[in-house]
C-alpha cells in the first residue's frame, strides 16, 4: 500500500494507491508427456496427441512417420490426424511450434492394432462373510494419475465384490479393494479397506490428485479400524491404537459405530502417509434421517 499525501488550496488530501503486488498465480499442473496415440481404422491410420495445458491457442503441431514430417503446413485447431497412407508398421512423433520454434519431438510410438487395449487385472480373491456367501469381484469405478512421474498415467481401480450393496439394502459385504495399476498392468498396489468399510456405490468415493505438489498423485478416501495400506500395514495417525480386529458390522451388516478416518496414501507405493479423524463425524445415525444407516 502506497500513501500520497498531496496539498492542495488549504487541504491535505490523503490519497490511497494500491500498488498491486499481482502477480500471475501458477497453476499446480501434471508434467505429462504428450500421450501421442496411433489407431489403425481401416486403410487409414489416426494419430491424436495431448495439449499441453500452457501451450496457448497460437500453438501449432508437425507431425512425423518414420522420422518423415507427413503435414505440409504446421497443423492448428486440433490434435489429431488421418494419416491415408500410414500402416501397422508405422511409427509416429509429434512437436509443438511455439512462437515459431518447433519443439523436441515426442517419444515415438507404434499403430495399435484394435482401437481398444486390453490391461490384464489381478482378480482379488473371494470374501467370505459372516452369513456364510462367499463373494466375487469386478472392476468398478477407477480414476487416473502420474503416481510415479514418468508423464504417464496410471490406472486407480476399485473391485466391486458381487454382494456389494447401495445403501438402502441390508446385507454384509466383501471387502473394498483399491488397485494401482500401470498401463501393461503391472499391478502397483493393493490396499485393504476392511471389513468396517462397507462395499457399494455410495461408500468409498475416492480421489487421485498431486496432493503436495511433489509431480506424483495421491489418493485419498475413507478408512477405518482395519484398514491396510499398500505396503500391507495398518493404519496410524488418529488410527493409532485402534482396535483393527474389531468388527463394527451389524447383524444387518451395516456399519452405524465405530471410528472413521481420512486417509492420504502415497501413490507410487500406496503406503499411508496420514489419517485424520474423519469430517463430518458419524454423530448420531437417527440424526441423518433414518435409524438403520
Amino acid at each position: 500500500m502506497k500513501i500520497n499525501l498531496i496539498k492542495t488550496t488549504g487541504i491535505l488530501v490523503i490519497i490511497f494507491l494500491a500498488i498491486s503486488e499481482f502477480s500471475m498465480a501458477q497453476r499446480q499442473m501434471e508434467k505429462l508427456d504428450r500421450g501421442i496415440l496411433a489407431i489403425k481404422v481401416g486403410s487409414t491410420v489416426h494419430v491424436s496427441w495431448r495439449v499441453f495445458g500452457d501451450e496457448y491457442f497460437d500453438v501449432s503441431y508437425n507431425i512425423y512417420r518414420n522420422s518423415t514430417k507427413l503435414n505440409n503446413e504446421p497443423i492448428t485447431g486440433a490434435s489429431y490426424y488421418v494419416d491415408s497412407t500410414g500402416t501397422v508398421d508405422s511409427v509416429y512423433s509429434v512437436s509443438a511450434i511455439v512462437n515459431g520454434v518447433e519443439q523436441p519431438a515426442s517419444e515415438p510410438v507404434s499403430v495399435w492394432a484394435t482401437n481398444y487395449k486390453d490391461i490384464p487385472l489381478d482378480i482379488p480373491a473371494g470374501v467370505t462373510t459372516p452369513d456364510g456367501v462367499t463373494c466375487t469381484y469386478s472392476a468398478n469405478d477407477c480414476s487416473v494419475g502420474d503416481v510415479d512421474g514418468d508423464g504417464q498415467y496410471e490406472i486407480i481401480l476399485k473391485w466391486d465384490p458381487s454382494n456389494s450393496k447401495d445403501n438402502s439394502q441390508s446385507g454384509y459385504t466383501g471387502n473394498v479393494y483399491l488397485d494401482a495399476y500401470e498401463l501393461d498392468g503391472t499391478r502397483l498396489w493393493r490396499i485393504d479397506l476392511g471389513k468396517n468399510i462397507r462395499a457399494g456405490a455410495h461408500y468409498t468415493q475416492f480421489m487421485v490428485y498431486d496432493l503436495d505438489g511433489d509431480g506424483k498423485a495421491e489418493v485419498a478416501c475413507k478408512t477405518a479400524p482395519g484398514t491396510k495400506d499398500g505396503k500391507g500395514n495398518y493404519l496410524t495417525g488418529a488410527a493409532t491404537g485402534t482396535d483393527n480386529n474389531a468388527d463394527y458390522r451389524n447383524s444387518s451388516g451395516y456399519v452405524l459405530s465405530g471410528p472413521e478416518y481420512f486417509t492420504i496414501f502415497n501413490g507410487e507405493t500406496g503406503e499411508e502417509m496420514a489419517t485424520v479423524d474423519y469430517v463430518p463425524p458419524r454423530g448420531n445415525v437417527g440424526s441423518w434421517g433414518d435409524n438403520y444407516g
